[in-house]
């Protein structure tokens, strides 16, 4: 059921358009043109920005601001307007939306150990941005939609039943591992290209993870489990650490952070 499901979805996916991941090269469908979701992106968040207050002690953007343009200028991408705001919540999270537009909430700024581990989560999210997931998620789940409506039309209620649970644990969550495990990679070397320690990637994820210890976890989530993660940072850790020699200027670790703040 799992092959047939991937195969009419393929199917429905030829006449659509199709990109290649820069620094992966990876074959990617998409539906949406770039416009159109950095569009979204700008719309998106100017609300985030209206509905949460940004970071109340100046220093923590003014960090962000240093790192969010390192990595900008190691992306390259030119067709972003990028903008880089810490939103004041307890929120342990950050983004960026399709665009270049990166937040981070100040619960996040807190778990950060030094600059470089900041960098590393900018550089990951930015990953996103640039390898434009939302566009591949939303058009994956635009051919998802198409199938359901088929199945419902011509289908058993059994064969029904079986598409959605095999379109989303045989499709839909793979591609959104595929998709973190692709965000890490691209934010490694973007980290590395910027002049931060690359091996501050691997520590963070160490120390920081996901709680998602088990397999069994992975196969039930859009992420990967922290000991896949790891490894798969560790794995590409030679090359990052090559990128990060080649640098002009090296930032290292970069400062030192406490409760969010540079000490």
């Amino acid at each position: 059921m799992k092959k047939s499901i991937v195969f009419a979805l393929a199917a429905l996916a030829a006449a659509s358009g199709c990109r290649t991941v820069p620094m992966t090269g990876r074959s990617q469908l998409l539906l949406s043109s770039a416009a159109s979701e950095n569009e979204l992106g700008a719309s998106a968040y100017a609300e985030y920005k209206a509905q949460t207050p940004p970071a109340a002690d100046s220093r923590q953007q003014a960090l962000l601001q240093q790192v969010g343009e390192a990595i900008k200028n190691a992306a390259d991408e030119k067709s972003f307007e990028w903008e880089f705001t810490v939103l004041q919540s307890d929120t342990v999270n950050a983004f960026c939306l399709p665009g270049g537009k990166v937040a981070v909430y100040t619960g996040m700024m807190e778990k950060f150990a030094n600059e470089a581990e900041l960098a590393c989560v900018v550089a990951h999210e930015v990953g996103h941005a640039i390898a434009r997931h939302g566009g591949e998620r939303s058009s994956w789940s635009t051919l998802r939609s198409i199938g359901t409506l088929g199945i419902s039309k011509w289908g058993s209620e059994t064969a029904q039943k079986a598409y959605e649970i095999g379109s989303e644990y045989g499709v839909m969550l793979p591609y959104s591992r595929k998709h973190e495990n692709e965000a890490d990679l691209i934010g490694l070397m973007l980290m590395s290209k910027a002049g931060y320690d690359p091996k501050a990637a691997v520590d963070f994820w160490k120390r920081f993870g996901s709680g998602n210890s088990s397999k069994l976890d992975e196969l039930l989530s859009t992420h990967p489990c922290d000991a896949t993660r790891v490894a798969n940072l560790s794995a590409h850790l030679a090359e990052a650490e090559s990128l990060y020699a080649a640098c002009a200027v090296k930032r290292g670790l970069g400062a030192t952070l406490a409760n969010g703040l540079p000490q």
